[in-house]
């Protein structure tokens, strides 16, 4: 029987699609959050500004000491350290990546609703790796923040598909370096858990469509797990990936 922190760092693979997630309803590009934004969602949620010495969320306080540990080594494999909260969001259920600091952490925030994680949990297999992947794809915006690559993916139109391709890349990229560390572990729901939340919107706001998305983590998992790739090579893998998928 797998328990909820096996199946955090490894478990059986499979490709659970899960069911589509709404847009980002926040008027900010690529479903990110200015600062002011942050601290009104946050209100007095308990942040976790250290994945080693972490505050619960979920409600589910083996899980969420599984998560941070798995948090500290996405942290690591990034180069960067949000905080992060579970926060009850008011309208669809969504996540939020940051580069300001809300939290107190010099590299952003990471926000993940409440709705949301109810409805991931509430899918049939490996629920808690398609938390994780959706972690993996915020902190990838926030090394988007920390390494300036916001204007070389998005351009002066604003349109921000190809930021939100470039952070399913590197969600892909922590996907394949966990399967390199642990040979069970699913990477394959991250592609499907990407895939559940394409879209077809023809403005700005288009993430991609549930090909594309599935495409640019099974792209970033190649980087990670065959390619072996340093992060710092992959970040650029990944945007030469993007630069030639049409708007």
């Amino acid at each position: 029987m797998f328990t909820r922190r096996h199946l955090l760092t490894g478990g059986m693979a499979s490709l659970a699609l899960l069911p589509k997630a709404s847009r980002c309803a926040t008027p900010y590009a690529g479903c990110s959050l200015t600062a002011k934004q942050a601290e009104l969602l946050l209100g007095s949620e308990k942040v976790w500004r250290s994945y080693q010495s972490f505050e619960t969320g979920s409600g589910d306080r083996q899980f969420d000491r599984a998560l941070a540990n798995t948090l500290l080594f996405l942290s690591d494999r990034f180069f960067v350290l949000p905080g992060f909260a579970f926060f009850n969001e008011p309208g669809s259920p969504n996540a939020f990546a940051s580069g300001r600091q809300a939290m107190g952490r010099s590299d952003g925030d990471v926000l993940f609703g409440r709705k949301l994680f109810q409805k991931i949990m509430s899918s049939r297999e490996h629920p808690e790796i398609a938390v994780v992947a959706i972690c993996a794809h915020e902190f990838g915006h926030i090394a988007q923040y920390k390494y300036e690559l916001y204007d070389r993916l998005v351009g002066p139109d604003g349109r921000v598909k190809r930021l939100e391709l470039h952070a399913d890349f590197l969600a892909g990229y922590f996907a394949g370096l966990r399967r390199r560390d642990r040979p069970e572990f699913p990477a394959a729901v991250f592609a499907s858990t990407q895939f559940g939340f394409g879209d077809y919107l023809e403005d700005v706001e288009h993430h991609g469509t549930p090909e594309e998305r599935g495409a640019a983590v099974v792209a970033g998992y190649k980087a990670g797990y065959e390619d072996k790739q340093k992060f710092g090579y992959a970040l650029e893998t990944g945007i030469r990936y993007v630069s030639r998928i049409g708007l």
